[in-house]
């Protein structure tokens, strides 16, 4: 095995004698420079971040844990760097999970499920004593299949089952705690009368995990999620069939390794031009307007140049997540969407509020001073000019303390066409009139800061369901 340990903070230090140093090939840290030096009595090379090009590796194993997921996507989204390749620190030392549990309690809140089966049952107990405690307060059925390692507790199950033969009855969800357990026939008795399967992922090369979830697709949907805690399978025996038409465009303005599929689809912005992804120069179009108002030409070409029945705009590092597991195997799906849209009108990122700034001084402290002056009076002239109803709204937000953030989406046709008719009548002209010359480039952009609050603005006046999700956040 050939392993590139990344990050040399903290958390390495407490570690780094359970290392199995003999698999280690080089040592990554964003603070080494070219002049690469050596590490320790089996001098591992320490190198800088652009030079894992040069390697040849099976993993990375990033030692991090808040910024984990961040270190990821950055690994995998501008070094190229495969997305299997990338793994957790506790993939590579000697420590007991204390309780793998945790792993699965953000997916299970999301569904809302109540009616469990554990496997084995040789897990649970070890941290739980009550049924109260799994999923923290929430009533359950909790039943059991008993393995020789069962550890029986009567206040934690509700039946507990000798073998798989006496259970009869169908559950929301089962668990399986390794992958060997549940292919010893289990899996294939119990698959039918549930809705989901979780199981518990082992670190294994990629194409001995890739083999897995083809073992796995005979029994649903199948999904590896991949977190700093860990990995699971999540196996979804209904299947729902991807019949809403929706497109989400993700807006790139260089080269990066995008996320993309039948569902989100790369625009280009800014002159940026790839083979194969769609272009905001083509249509309909304010492309020329990109460097004063930022993603909001993606956003006015979507508006004019496409017509499916439910619209995202998601920015090139800017994902939302299905639910509280942070993980880029867990951004928002198909699935999801269609199942949210069933409630809601409109997914927005989690609501921000700043306790001691308010709006307007976030962006005046962001840039410079005089020309955020000059953009808000822009954009107040001209809503008071074309949209007088919604001045107030606008005077209440910028002076306010809490924000939909980013400029980022998803909702229905709709409701994107009335959104965009009122931004769009004084966003072009703001954009068009205000005067940025002499001032540095970030600051030119004065006008698509402001932009960016003009959901929060629309919606103080619009009442619709919103969903709010948590989402990336990478600088």
């Amino acid at each position: 095995m050939k392993i590139v340990i990344y990050a040399m903070g903290q958390i390495f230090e407490r570690y780094k004698k359970r290392i199995n140093w003999d698999d280690i090939i080089a040592l990554c840290d964003k603070n080494a420079t070219d002049s690469s030096f050596f590490y320790n009595e089996y001098k591992i090379p320490v190198i800088p971040v652009k030079s894992l090009c040069d390697l040849e590796y099976d993993f990375i194993a990033v030692f991090s844990n808040p910024y984990f997921e961040e270190i990821k996507m950055d690994l995998v989204g501008q070094y190229f760097v495969p997305k299997d390749k990338v793994i957790s620190w506790r993939n590579i030392v000697d420590e007991q999970v204390i309780d793998d549990f945790l792993l699965y309690r953000p997916y299970l809140k999301e569904k809302k499920y109540k009616r469990f089966l554990d496997v084995g049952m040789n897990v649970l107990p070890v941290r739980y004593l009550t049924k109260s405690e799994l999923l923290m307060g929430e009533e359950i059925i909790l039943d059991g299949i008993q393995s020789e390692s069962a550890i029986y507790n009567q206040n934690l199950y509700d039946n507990a089952y000798e073998n798989i033969n006496e259970c009869k009855k169908n559950y929301d969800v089962i668990f399986f705690w390794s992958e060997l357990q549940c292919m010893d026939g289990t899996l294939e008795k119990l698959y039918r009368r549930t809705k989901d399967i979780i199981v518990r992922a082992e670190r294994k090369t990629i194409s001995d995990r890739k083999a897995m979830q083809e073992r796995l697709w005979q029994y649903g949907k199948v999904k590896c999620i991949s977190t700093v805690e860990g990995d699971f399978w999540t196996i979804n025996t209904e299947g729902k069939k991807e019949t809403e038409d929706i497109a989400i465009y993700v807006i790139i303005h260089k080269k990066y390794n995008l996320y993309s599929n039948n569902t989100y689809i790369p625009l280009c912005v800014g002159g940026y031009r790839e083979d194969g992804h769609l272009k905001e120069e083509e249509g309909a179009n304010i492309a020329h307007l990109n460097k004063k108002i930022n993603e909001c030409t993606a956003l006015y070409w979507i508006w004019k140049n496409t017509r499916s029945s439910y619209v995202g705009l998601n920015h090139y590092r800017r994902y939302f997540y299905n639910n509280e597991i942070r993980s880029m195997d867990n951004y928002l799906d198909h699935e999801h969407i269609s199942d949210i849209m069933d409630q809601y009108d409109i997914i927005l990122p989690l609501s921000v509020p700043l306790e001691k700034i308010t709006i307007y001084e976030q962006i005046r402290n962001s840039m410079d001073p005089e020309l955020c002056r000059k953009g808000y009076k822009m954009i107040r002239d001209k809503i008071k000019e074309k949209q007088p109803d919604y001045l107030k709204a606008f005077e209440s937000v910028l002076n306010g303390h809490i924000i939909f953030n980013c400029n980022i989406f998803v909702t229905k046709r709709k409701i994107l066409d009335q959104y965009c008719e009122w931004l769009f009548s004084f966003l072009i002209e703001a954009a068009e009139e205000i005067d940025v010359e002499g001032y540095d480039s970030y600051s030119q952009r004065v006008i698509g800061f402001f932009a960016e609050r003009m959901w929060t603005v629309w919606l103080r006046k619009n009442r619709f369901r919103i969903k709010e999700l948590p989402y990336v956040i990478i600088r």
